[in-house]
Parts: C-alpha cells; structure tokens; sequence
C-alpha cells in the first residue's frame, strides 16, 4: 500500500516551492514505490515547475494508461506543452480535463488564455472557441490555482483589518483580454460607455472593460532595463471621472518605485515588517533557490544589502479605498520561480508609501 505520509511530504514541498526537493526524494525511492501512479504523477508536476517540461511529458507518458481517467494527468501534460508552445495539443488536453472535472481551474484558466470560453450550452464539452488570439507562455505566471508554483505572485488586493484600507478581496477578473468583431466583446468605438481609455507615458494607451478592470502583462523600465510587471486596475474603479487620477498614478511608477527602494535602503534594520521578511527569507529559503537568484554561491554570502538589490516588482495593483479615493500597491519579490513572498509596498492617493506588509 502507497505510503500516504510519503504523498503528504511531497504535497508540503510542492507548497513550499522545493520542486527539486521532490525530485531527489522520488529518485531515491526504491523502484516499487517511485514507479507508482501517485508518485510519478508529482514527479511530473515537480519537472513542470522547475521548468523540465520535456521531462515532466517523458514521466507522464509513462503513466498515461493509469492516467486516462485522471484530470490531474491531463493538466499536467497541457501545461507542458503550453509551455512548450504546441498549443493545438495543449488545448485537446485541457479540454479532456474538463470533461473529466468540470471544477478542474487550472484547465479551465488555460483554455482562457488559448482562446476558449464555456458556452453554457452543455453541449459538447461545454467550451467554444472566440476570436484567435495567439496564447502567451508567460501567461501562466497570472494563475495561482496551488497545482503550478512557478507562477509570479497575485495582484496585491486590499485585505481587511489592520492597516488595510478595509476593503474585501474580490474574484480577479479573468485574463481574456478584450477583442474587436461585433461578438459580444466588441469594446471599440463605443466611446466611454462600458469602456476605460486611458493615454499614459509608461504604457501608451489602455483601452479595457471598466466592468473587469484591467490584468495585464507589460513591460515597465526600470534601473536601466526592461521589466515584465503584471498591472491589475480593480474592476469598476476606472470611472471616467477618475480617468486623469489614474492616468497620473500609472505615469508616477518610476517615481513610486525609486521611493519604495530608497525606503528599502533606509529602513532594512528599524522597519520591523522589511527587517523580519529580510530574515525569513534569507533563513528560510531553499539554499539553492536563494543563492541562484542572487548570483552567489553560498547562502553566507547573502546580505541585507544584496538581497534588496535582488527585489524587483512583480505586480502593481490599483484598487479603491474605502473613502472614495485609491490607492497603488507594489509587490515586490525574487523570482516568482523561487518563492512566493511578497513585500508589498502601498501608496496613498498622493503617491506617498503608506503601508508596508509581509504578504503570500
């Protein structure tokens, strides 16, 4: 009988981003329980998020006679070719995944992005294809449904109690973007009506769906170099009479960030909340994650200083605030790849820091 603590160990790792962890584990266990359905399964899962995409379809193709009936199994095989841009083959897995468990959400996220939506008709398998778009790999890293870690972490939201702004979280909008073509999704030439349209220097002009807020991947420069940032506009907020508002807090980026890492550098002993993300993660990270992200070759030679100059802003979130205002949320990590803390930085309305926090 399959050692159930053996199971629970590797789930524990997979929460705690040591997918190499599990794949030492499974490698070294004897032949009768690494060849085991449960097993090769997480093996397989462990390859995709450490990026061995190739390896995690060898394993999984391994397993496929028990994993016909599995919509794990088939999950795991479409992120995999997703990932390895064979989308037509990717979208026959998710689709098969669904039939299999229609709740199965990161199938159901994928099919999103590859240019499918559910036709509530219950015909077929539930799903029919919208205007082509070509999918994005990096579009993965906007899920985090717990199956795949290597994702970059959620848009910050406002949380309730303590020095939030007391707002609830709400559902983020899905990530399917707006398209032209009189189908229902036709958002242009409609003026203001339904639509946000906001001109700005970082990102040129953002035309989305007031009503799902905007989620997108863009690049931002920073420190003399180009970063991919997840952008989150909470749904409803972009009103037309907040239009300049917004427009104004998205082309004061730059100047927000280089004020969120002057604080860094001024406050990494006395703030308590950076001071103790510092030590957590400094302690707490898996050694070879930690040391690989910050180019050295022992966890000793991490510094305080080394690992902010590490930090890098993943998302940027504006959302409302409870008195009518708004307000703009850095997030700030190592590589999404490698951990899942955030040290989110918050701006008020007047583009000044006013909350720190320690977030996952």
């Amino acid at each position: 009988m399959l050692d159930q603590e053996l199971l629970a160990r590797l789930d524990q790792w997979h929460e705690e981003n040591q997918h190499k962890r599990i794949v030492q584990e499974i490698q070294g266990l004897p032949e009768e329980v690494r060849e085991e359905y449960e097993v090769q399964g997480r093996l397989g899962r462990a390859w995709n998020n450490l990026g061995k995409y190739r390896q995690a379809l060898e394993v999984l193709e391994g397993v496929r006679e028990a994993g016909e009936k599995d919509d794990r199994w088939w999950s795991r095989m479409g992120f995999a070719y997703y990932q390895l841009e064979r989308y037509d083959i990717a979208r026959e897995h998710f689709l098969r995944a669904m039939e299999l468990n229609p709740e199965n959400q990161d199938a159901k996220s994928f099919l999103v992005w590859l240019g499918l939506r559910a036709n509530g008709t219950g015909e077929g398998n539930g799903w029919k294809t919208e205007a082509a778009e070509k999918p994005r790999p990096q579009a993965v890293r906007k899920l985090n449904t717990g199956e795949y870690r290597t994702e970059g972490p959620r848009p910050a939201k406002p949380k309730t109690g303590g020095q939030s702004n007391g707002w609830e979280q709400k559902k983020a909008p899905a990530p399917a973007k707006p398209r032209a073509g009189g189908n229902g999704n036709d958002w242009e030439g409609r003026g203001w009506e339904g639509t946000a349209l906001l001109e700005t220097l970082l990102f040129g002009v953002l035309r989305f769906p007031v009503k799902e807020g905007l989620f997108e991947t863009l690049p931002i420069p920073l420190r003399g170099r180009t970063r991919m940032v997840d952008l989150y506009i909470w749904e409803d907020l972009a009103q037309p009479d907040r239009w300049e508002a917004i427009t104004a807090m998205l082309n004061a980026i730059p100047e927000m960030y280089q004020k969120a890492r002057a604080r860094f550098e001024a406050e990494q002993e006395t703030n308590q909340v950076i001071a103790f993300f510092l030590r957590d993660q400094m302690a707490e990270m898996d050694e070879d994650a930690l040391t690989g992200a910050l180019g050295v070759e022992r966890r000793e030679e991490v510094t305080p200083e080394r690992f902010l100059d590490a930090l890098e802003p993943r998302g940027i979130t504006l959302a409302p605030t409870k008195d009518g205002g708004m307000d703009c949320t850095f997030d700030f990590s190592l590589d999404p790849a490698v951990t899942d803390q955030l040290l989110a930085i918050r701006f008020g309305q007047d583009r000044e820091i006013c909350d720190i926090s320690h977030e996952s």
